[in-house]
C-alpha cells in the first residue's frame, strides 16, 4: 500500500530533491522502467483491469497481517484482549475485514461493491480454515507475540538519500527487527530475493536511527501463514546499495533497459513504454 513518503511523484524536479524509497528498489527489481516512469511523473493505474480481485485480496490480507495476535486469541494493538466469550477467530476475522474499506477508502476508491463483497467473503472462508488458523498460532512469531510490533514504521537516512516504511517494526531488548508483510507465494525455502534486499534497505535505515546493527528480519507469508526469518547479510546489503545507485541515476534521467521478467501485461506504463522505445530506436538509426 502506498504511505505518504511512497506516494506517487508530481514532476522530474523530484529527481533533484527528494530521497529514494526502499519501495524503488523493489520496483526495480520487477522492471527499472517502471522507476523511470515513475520519475517522471506519470501516475500508475491504481486499479489494473481485470486485476480487481488481486488488488483486494492483498489489502486484505495484508490488515489480517496487523492483527494476526487479535486472530489467535491475544491482545489488539491497544493491549485490550478482543475475543468475548463464545467468539470465534472466523468472527474476528470477519470483524476485521468489515473495517477494510474505512482504512483502505483512497485504494479501493472505484472498486464495484458487489466484487468487494465477494472477495471478503471468500477470505473469510479460506483464512478461518482450521489449518490456516493453526499455523497462524503455532506459527506466530514468539518475538511479534512477545513483545509487540509498531505499525508501519517510517525510517529516513539523510546519509543513504533513502527512507521506507517498515511493516512491523519489533524491539526485543536492544535488538530492532524489520519485519515485512508479503501476500503473494511463499519459496519452498527461505525467503525471495527482493525481499533479502528489502529487509537488507530497511536495515541500514535503522540502523542509522537507532545506533545499532540489524542482523535479521523476518518476512510474513500471510496468505499461507509462513513466518521466515531472513539473516542480513554483507551481499544483500551490498546489492542494496548498488541497486540505490542505480535508481539515482533513474531519477535524473537515464533510460533503462526492462527487467528481465518484467511483468508487462499487468503494467499501466506499458504503451508509454513502448512509444520510448521506437523513439530511442530511431534516433539510434536502428
Amino acid at each position: 500500500m502506498s504511505t505518504p513518503e511512497e506516494g506517487e511523484v508530481t514532476g522530474s524536479s523530484f529527481a533533484r530533491t527528494a530521497t529514494i524509497n526502499v519501495s524503488d528498489l523493489t520496483q526495480y527489481l520487477f522492471c527499472p522502467r517502471l522507476v523511470y516512469f515513475r520519475a517522471k511523473g506519470y501516475k500508475r493505474d491504481r486499479i489494473v483491469k481485470g486485476k480487481e480481485r488481486g488488488m483486494i485480496e492483498r489489502i486484505i490480507l495484508k490488515e489480517l497481517a496487523f492483527n494476526l495476535d487479535t486472530i489467535s486469541g491475544g491482545e489488539d494493538e491497544v493491549g485490550v484482549g478482543e475475543r468475548e466469550e463464545g467468539e470465534d477467530a472466523k468472527s474476528i476475522i470477519e470483524d476485521i475485514v468489515d473495517d477494510i474499506e474505512w482504512i483502505y477508502k483512497e485504494e479501493l476508491k472505484g472498486v464495484k461493491r458487489d466484487l468487494f463483497e465477494v472477495v471478503k467473503r471468500d477470505i473469510v472462508c479460506s483464512m478461518g480454515t482450521d489449518e490456516w488458523l493453526s499455523k497462524v498460532r503455532n506459527g506466530l512469531l514468539e518475538l511479534e507475540e512477545a513483545q509487540g510490533y509498531e505499525r508501519e514504521h517510517i525510517v529516513v537516512s539523510e546519509k543513504l538519500g533513502m527512507s521506507g516504511s517498515v511493516d512491523k517494526l519489533i524491539r526485543a531488548d536492544e535488538e530492532v527487527i524489520p519485519c515485512v508483510i508479503k501476500t503473494g507465494k511463499c519459496p519452498e525455502f527461505s525467503v525471495w530475493r527482493s525481499e533479502r534486499v528489502q529487509l537488507a534497505a530497511y536495515a541500514m535505515l535503522i540502523e542509522e536511527e537507532f545506533e545499532t546493527t540489524v542482523k535479521r528480519g523476518f518476512v510474513e507469508y500471510i496468505r499461507t501463514a509462513e513466518f521466515r526469518e531472513s539473516r542480513i547479510r554483507k551481499k544483500d546489503r551490498a546489492l542494496a546499495l548498488q541497486i540505490l545507485k542505480r535508481v539515482k541515476r533513474i531519477k535524473r534521467g537515464a533510460f533503462p533497459e526492462k527487467g528481465v521478467h518484467a511483468p508487462c501485461d499487468t503494467c499501466s506504463f506499458i504503451d508509454r513504454c513502448e512509444t520510448r522505445k521506437t523513439l530511442l530506436s530511431k534516433l539510434l538509426g536502428k
